[in-house]
């Protein structure tokens, strides 16, 4: 299994099939791409097109119509051009084509809170797996369970 450092590079090229937030799902903004990768983000993001802030995860979360809805769609259709990922707390930058970028900011784990949790996930189909970033700032990888009727049983 490849270190996420160089999974997370497998999305470049990728083409957005899906890009959600908002409504009941609140601030976590789900991105598919057509090659079935996808990245979860669960912390505080910020999506810029041209320099300009279009929408945080702090925003209106309405479904559909408020800022966290609208400016996720907007990424629909882009191509990942480049991905920065820092291995100190594995923020990333997200830049696609038309001059749009998303910032991830990781959080650390809030006091008191007894489960551990998560600012992001990323799954890599061809290779199977799946990595966790967590409020510790720890990647845990994991291999995908294999689905029935998928040719694996």
């Amino acid at each position: 299994m490849l270190p996420i450092e160089e999974s997370i590079h497998i999305l470049k090229g990728d083409n957005i099939k899906y890009s959600r937030a908002g409504g009941a799902a609140g601030s976590i903004l789900l991105i598919e791409t057509e090659n079935s990768n996808s990245i979860w983000i669960w912390c505080y993001w910020e999506i810029y097109h041209s320099g300009r802030l279009l929408a945080t995860a702090d925003d209106d979360a309405t479904a559909n119509v408020g800022k966290i809805a609208v400016a996720a769609k907007k990424l629909e259709g882009k191509r990942i051009e480049q991905i920065e990922l820092s291995l100190i707390k594995y923020d990333l930058i997200v830049y696609f084509a038309d001059d749009y970028r998303l910032i991830v900011n990781c959080e650390s784990q809030p006091d008191g809170e007894k489960y551990p949790l998560n600012n992001w996930e990323l799954i890599i189909k061809k290779l199977n797996t799946q990595y966790f970033v967590t409020c510790n700032f720890i990647v845990i990888q994991k291999l995908l369970k294999r689905e029935f009727g998928d040719g694996s049983e």
